[in-house]
């Protein structure tokens, strides 16, 4: 009898052992439900299509599309800061000697000399400025438009306006421009 119940637990360990065996077999996952799940949040979620610098912020990635700046228009929020909330937009503009923005709005101004992205060192020279105030404790060589105000370029060049509104603080992205001169 004692011999049978011996046989009887070692065939019940070894139906263990065998189990567990079968339930540890490696399986080799398919990623690529995952893969393609990762490049479609990629596509919607992206960092940005613009690098811009401003410090003391750092760098900001933001899909900011710039619009060429001619006329009387109306810019909205193009982009937007991940994360933060924050909405920006850009305004681009090949200026001449005279050329001159008025902007209407509330929103902070970064003046950038050049002609594509990455906008990477913004500028105080080249132009002239008319009711904006001095911002560079938020950003450096940045501005603020509270109403209306304007920038009267003095150097043939190509330029970007960027414009950083932080929503929280009421300012939006949304502007009014009109440019004359060129």
């Amino acid at each position: 009898m004692k011999s049978f119940q011996n046989k009887t637990k070692l065939l019940i360990v070894l139906s263990l052992v065998a189990g567990f065996s079968f339930q540890c077999e490696k399986k080799e996952e398919d990623n690529s439900d995952l893969l393609a799940l990762a490049a479609v949040g990629s596509l919607f979620s992206s960092a940005g299509d613009c690098n811009v610098s401003a410090p003391p912020r750092s760098s900001i990635n933001t899909w900011s599309s710039s619009i060429t700046a001619n006329g009387t228009a109306t810019v909205s929020k193009i982009g937007s800061v991940p994360v933060v909330g924050h909405q920006t937009a850009a305004l681009k503009i090949t200026a001449k000697n005279g050329t001159n923005v008025a902007i209407s709005g509330n929103t902070f101004v970064i003046v950038y000399q050049t002609s594509a992205c990455p906008l990477a060192s913004s500028t105080r020279t080249g132009f002239t400025t008319t009711s904006l105030s001095d911002t560079t404790a938020e950003f450096t060589n940045s501005y603020t438009v509270s109403g209306s105000g304007s920038i009267n370029f003095t150097v043939a060049n190509d330029y970007y306006i960027f414009l950083y509104a932080i929503p929280s603080r009421g300012q939006a992205a949304s502007v009014t421009y009109t440019v004359t001169g060129l």
